[in-house]
């Protein structure tokens, strides 16, 4: 478990999306049951309803759901989520949202990055 005066959270994904409303919710959940704790989500000017599919998350705590406009943004937000959160989870995933992590689980069940 996280020692809380240390980080905030155990693992965090860092992803940058755009479009992904329909996948959104089975996304999080999965990594929720995966052991990931807390999610940057980077919106890359989304039209559809991905920010409100995201909202329960944000309102619980869960995603800091962080504006993205432009091209060629990958890069940038992944170099901003290290500046502006590396001290707030012990490890941070990049990830895309088309991708699923599978922590390995120690003998005592907890994830292990």
């Amino acid at each position: 478990m996280v020692d809380k005066n240390l980080f905030l959270h155990d693992l965090a994904i860092v992803a940058i999306m755009k479009n992904e409303a329909p996948y959104l919710k089975e996304w999080l959940d999965y990594h929720l049951i995966a052991g990931v704790d807390h999610f940057y989500l980077y919106d890359n000017d989304s039209p559809d309803n991905q920010a409100e599919v995201a909202k329960p998350y944000v309102e619980a705590g869960i995603v800091d759901y962080i504006p993205a406009p432009g091209k060629a943004m990958q890069l940038k937000v992944y170099n901003d989520a290290v500046n502006r959160f590396k001290f707030q989870s012990r490890y941070m995933a990049f990830i895309d949202g088309d991708e699923f992590i599978y922590p390995k689980l120690t003998e005592i069940g907890r994830a292990h990055v």
